[in-house]
């Protein structure tokens, strides 16, 4: 494999790792959430909370995601085995006053 498709690979595994880890993070949510409805069922934070469990989940997810990428990065010394994702086409010998 060249480092184009490994680096494709790469994302494609590190995007479903993010995915499950938004889907983990608000599953936990809801089940604090539902915790918390039984011992305040006539709360009205409830809505509130539901938002709130989604931004944090979403927040955690990809915290958690950059960290998780950056130790794969280092460990695995992944840089020198992927090319770079979003490179400029543009004469690298150019500066930007010409």
């Amino acid at each position: 494999m060249n480092k184009k498709t490994n680096s494709v690979i790469f994302m494609v595994v590190a995007t479903l790792v993010n995915v499950l880890l938004l889907v983990l993070y608000f599953a936990l949510g809801i089940v604090l959430m539902a915790l918390f409805a039984q011992f305040f069922p006539e709360s009205g934070l409830l809505p509130i909370l539901m938002l709130l469990v989604f931004i944090l989940a979403i927040a955690l997810s990809f915290l958690t995601y950059s960290k998780l990428v950056k130790w794969a990065v280092a460990k695995f010394s992944l840089e020198e085995k992927m090319d770079p994702i979003f490179s400029s086409r543009r004469n690298k010998n150019r500066s930007r006053m010409d």
